[in-house]
């Protein structure tokens, strides 16, 4: 929350300039110890290894190079591979007000904010609010014009990753979407919905 209230709690025990996220801290102190930064052209995020910018970096370029042998979805960090296989494992948080479950706390709380009516991200620029963090991300996108997520085929760029994410199926030829009825396969959900009303 330190991000949008403008606490800036970690502390440079060097020069006493103060940080909103540990990792801007630590990456900070490269100046002092001489380290290397590595900083993303994209969007302006610095790391102390290379690494860590290239795995960043698949943000951007939709590389994702984890596989769930499962359900065949792929992921971009082995972090969020982890993560993933619990859903098909276990899943510990369960709303009490409709029964829903989650295999992560984060998630599980994003969620009990619908049923709360809670919005606790506030837009500086216009005031509207927001129940999930990567909703109000999107939404600030709009003010600062910001298209961080680059298309890798065709060069275009997108404020929203799953805006990008869904444009790649124009390359790729991904229709994930299937007709129950007949077996017709569609790139976008609006296209399955248009479909079925044939079926009707």
């Amino acid at each position: 929350m330190s991000v949008h209230t403008g606490e800036k709690p970690y502390k440079c025990q060097q020069c006493g300039r103060g940080f909103n996220r540990k990792g801007n801290l630590h990456c900070h102190m490269a100046v002092h110890t001489g380290e290397s930064i590595f900083t993303c052209q994209q969007c302006g995020i610095s790391f102390t290894q290379k690494g860590s910018l290239n795995r960043h970096m698949r943000i951007h370029n939709g590389e994702k190079p984890y596989s769930c042998s499962l359900s065949g979805k792929n992921l971009d960090q082995h972090g969020s591979l982890e993560v993933h296989m619990r859903t098909h494992r276990e899943r510990p948080y369960t709303c009490s007000e409709c029964g829903k479950s989650f295999c992560q706390k984060r998630p599980f709380e994003d969620h009990m904010r619908i049923h709360t009516g809670e919005q606790p991200y506030t837009c500086p620029q216009c005031g509207k609010s927001f129940n999930h963090i990567r909703h109000f991300d999107d939404h600030i996108r709009i003010h600062t014009g910001e298209k961080p997520f680059t298309c890798q085929q065709c060069g275009r760029s997108f404020n929203r990753i799953g805006s990008r994410n869904r444009h790649m199926r124009i390359h790729t030829g991904e229709k994930p979407f299937t007709c129950g009825h007949c077996g017709k396969s569609f790139r976008y959900k609006t296209g399955l919905k248009s479909h079925m009303s044939f079926h009707i």
